[in-house]
């Protein structure tokens, strides 16, 4: 995004005044998290948590979870977090946050579908990254839940455009960024990094909102921001997209993806041996 767009939809986005806010507990936990990780205090994460009811209710019951629990009940909020570890929560607070924020939104992408899409890229980009680089997989996630967000976004500042933007999208089979640039003359990629940005996310995370459809473009590359493309490409293509088919020129040809993939991760340069439909995460709340 050249800096001329950027400051223009920035101030349009300020200006129009109806944008979502982080829920407090997302914005005190991002802040706290963004730390080192030997510099987080342990404490004041577990003291914020508790103070939301669900995102409590949500930790102890994953905690409490076979996929967790160890030995004896989880009772704790400081428990839980143990027993979860620190890299999750951001995971999990989104999860319960995010379609709550979004709750009253009415666009032309029934929420269902916009958040099935989200949380299937998400699944699959996660187990991904476990496989190909397990020891910088924790951002995975997370990026992937909101590498779309910006759609939401245009749908509520620009609610009649949008639906122009997506029915020209469903007829022609295009790919949803390539039509809100002819219509709106910016796309979900750039205003997404926008809100990633006013809501003080890591740079990593807004680098993967900006590029998931475009990840050659960065001027340092990142795995994530590929990861996410092939999760959000796999889904398309077997019926998590947004409730139309692309034409299959539209689509990244699968080669050229694991080629990139090949050569992003030389030393794992096969597709990964476990079926990316076998990854668990937490139980996604009901929108």
């Amino acid at each position: 995004m050249n800096s001329v767009t950027y400051d223009i939809l920035t101030q349009r986005i300020k200006q129009l005044g109806n944008l979502p806010a982080t829920p407090s507990v997302l914005a005190t936990l991002c802040e706290a998290l963004s730390q080192r990780a030997c510099k987080v205090d342990f404490e004041y994460v577990v003291e914020n948590i508790s103070y939301d009811k669900s995102l409590t209710a949500q930790c102890l019951r994953l905690a409490n979870s076979a996929l967790f629990r160890q030995r004896g009940e989880v009772a704790t909020v400081r428990e839980a977090v143990l027993a979860l570890g620190l890299w999750r929560i951001p995971d999990l607070a989104f999860s319960c946050s995010l379609p709550l924020m979004f709750s009253n939104f009415r666009g032309p992408i029934p929420k269902e579908v916009f958040w099935r899409h989200a949380l299937g890229t998400a699944m699959l980009a996660q187990h991904l990254a476990m496989e190909l680089c397990p020891k910088t997989h924790q951002q995975a996630y997370l990026a992937a839940l909101l590498h779309d967000i910006g759609i939401l976004i245009n749908a509520i500042l620009f609610p009649e455009d949008y639906r122009d933007v997506l029915e020209q999208a469903i007829r022609d089979k295009s790919p949803i960024e390539a039509v809100e640039l002819s219509i709106l003359g910016f796309t979900h990629a750039e205003s997404g990094r926008i809100l990633a940005e006013l809501w003080r996310l890591l740079v990593e995370i807004s680098d993967v909102i900006e590029f998931h459809t475009r990840p050659n473009l960065q001027s340092v590359p990142s795995s994530d921001a590929l990861l996410v493309q092939i999760a959000d490409n796999f889904c398309w293509r077997n019926g998590l997209g947004y409730g139309y088919e692309l034409e299959k020129n539209n689509l990244e040809p699968i080669a050229d993806l694991w080629g990139f993939l090949g050569s992003t991760f030389p030393k794992r340069a096969t597709t990964p041996k476990h079926s990316m439909a076998s990854c668990s995460r937490p139980v996604w709340p009901k929108p």
